[in-house]
């Protein structure tokens, strides 16, 4: 059994000095199972040795592992490690902030409740989501909540919240949310009792993405997720479009820390379906996958990989260095191509928060056609002479040895580009990016930004100018509007095919929609992953 140390500082009383050096020459035990103690400052300490337990007033602040209190009055248990606090108190567990009126808190089970709380969960991409109610329970990472008022707002009341009759969030941070009602300020516009959310999960969004295009017509798509377990995850996706081809899509996924396994199905109105599974083990740089996928999309390409077996490792210094080794083999198909395709990847580089480059070797060996090699690297820095201008450079290089068959094999590259930024992306700003092609020995595209207007409300435009075509390809406008800082909306609108889209995103309750800009790196195709939430 471990020997748990309290150890008290500050005290102010001379009975209370005595009760302190004693303190430090008696072990106490208990079956917390920690090598630390538990440290209690406060300015007066009463020690109550036939009671077993310490009253602590004034100042009071508890620290053990991750977890924190402050408060002005506390008292504790040796023999249950359990901590009373009947008044004002703010805690920290982890990443999560909590306040509450009054607190109960075993060390030994880990379990406790908090009554008139406030609970913050940090989000990942910046802000954070309120949970406020009578009471919040904490049990061994969970923590539970019935009849909690739910918002990313900070004011109170809330510009929106969701009133819901059970929160439950998990030790993985997925939060479930069921029986809701959405309120603006304090009007309910919508009850749903039987229906449940996943927030803070990729993809899960609580207002669903809509707008107008040439080519889609009118398209809405909105996102339900339903968490069976704290480990069985069922999600379920709707596309809808007046022109083009519709979808619906599920996946049921089993989750424990270093496993995800997966089986899922694109419905398509006019199209083949897709589907497939896998099974996903990572831990320690190390990832291991086994999956199927018959008619996965990629933008306009097509693709089936029946079965394939990937082994990925990556090991990282402080200092920023990698190595990292990529193996693959599997069955591909494409058109009227299908080939078993065996692939090593290695790269090793240096990534900091301002500069980076990477060198890469590739081996391509296919059953039925001729083999290839690719080399290749990239360098890339970035500074910020004030704090509104900055600069960007990179420098990239590719060679293939060989033919290459498929949309995602590498191509001959050697490109030099540039990227000048003046003000605030998110405010009033101008935005240039160009690209040098060393191979053909002439300039690429120049994409121009220009935005003005605040952090509330922002308008702006984007053009990319052609220099081998030498006209105007593409434009977009866009309008950003905050309230109350909780809620974004964006109105975007691109001239060459008329396309028009709105994103309102509630903060805490949405992951960020990403309105589509001219900027965008072109995203690639990873031979060696596969995700889902994209």
């Amino acid at each position: 059994m471990n020997q748990l140390h309290l150890f008290f500082i500050k005290a102010m009383k001379k009975p209370v000095l005595v009760a302190f050096f004693l303190l430090l020459t008696i072990p106490l035990t208990t079956s917390i199972g920690a090598k630390e103690g538990i440290r209690i400052n406060a300015d007066t300490l009463l020690y109550d040795d036939a009671g077993s337990q310490v009253e602590a007033i004034g100042n009071v602040h508890l620290s053990w592992k991750d977890i924190s209190f402050a408060t002005n009055q506390l008292l504790f248990r040796f023999d249950t490690s359990e901590a009373f606090i009947p008044g004002f108190i703010k805690a920290r567990f982890g990443n999560y902030q909590i306040s509450a009126e009054k607190m109960y808190y075993n060390f030994q089970t880990r379990n406790g409740w908090f009554e008139s709380a406030e609970l913050v969960y940090e989000l990942s991409e910046g802000g954070n989501l309120y949970f406020r109610g009578s009471k919040i329970e904490y049990q061994k990472g969970k923590w539970t909540g019935t009849d909690l008022l739910v918002t990313g707002c900070p004011h109170s009341p809330p510009l929106y919240s969701v009133r819901a009759k059970e929160v439950l969030i998990y030790p993985q941070d997925r939060i479930l949310i069921s029986g809701l009602g959405f309120f603006i300020k304090e009007k309910r516009i919508i009850q749903l009792p039987a229906y449940s959310r996943l927030l803070n999960n990729h993809g899960s969004n609580f207002i669903p993405s809509l707008g107008y295009q040439r080519k889609k017509g009118l398209f809405v798509e909105g996102n339900y997720e339903y968490l069976f377990s704290e480990n069985l995850l069922f999600q379920a996706n709707l596309y809808y479009s007046t022109l083009q081809s519709s979808r619906i899509s599920s996946d049921i996924t089993l989750q424990y820390p270093y496993v995800e396994a997966r089986i899922f199905i694109d419905l398509w109105q006019n199209e083949e379906s897709t589907m497939g599974g896998y099974a996903h083990y990572q831990k320690n740089g190390l990832s291991l996958w086994m999956l199927g996928i018959e008619n996965e999309r990629f933008n306009d390409e097509v693709i089936s990989r029946l079965p394939q077996f990937i082994a990925s490792y990556r090991t990282e210094s402080e200092n920023g260095f990698f190595i990292e080794a990529n193996l693959s083999y599997g069955k591909f198909s494409q058109g009227d191509m299908s080939t078993w395709r065996n692939d090593v990847y290695l790269s090793a580089g240096l990534e900091k928060k301002s500069y980076g480059g990477e060198i890469f070797y590739q081996n391509i060996n296919l059953s039925v056609l001729d083999d290839a090699t690719v080399w290749g690297g990239k360098v890339w820095a970035e500074k910020e002479f004030s704090s509104h201008f900055s600069a960007g450079i990179f420098y990239e290089y590719t060679q293939v040895n060989g033919e290459t068959y498929f949309f995602f094999d590498p191509k001959d590259t050697n490109i030099f580009g540039l990227e000048l930024v003046y003000g605030n992306l998110d405010q009033t700003y101008l935005r240039l990016r160009g690209e040098y092609d060393l191979n053909i020995g002439g300039l690429g595209d120049i994409i121009a930004g220009i935005g003005l207007g605040s952090k509330e409300f922002s308008v702006g435009m984007e053009t990319i100018y052609s220099f081998p075509d030498q006209n105007w390809e593409e434009r977009r406008y866009y309008i950003r509007k905050q309230l109350e800082e909780c809620i974004d909306i964006e109105a975007s609108y691109w001239e060459s095919d008329q396309t028009f889209f709105v994103s309102v995103n509630l903060a805490g309750l949405d992951q960020k929609k990403h309105i589509e800009s001219l900027f965008d790196e072109q995203e690639e195709y990873d031979l060696f992953n596969l995700n889902r939430e994209n």
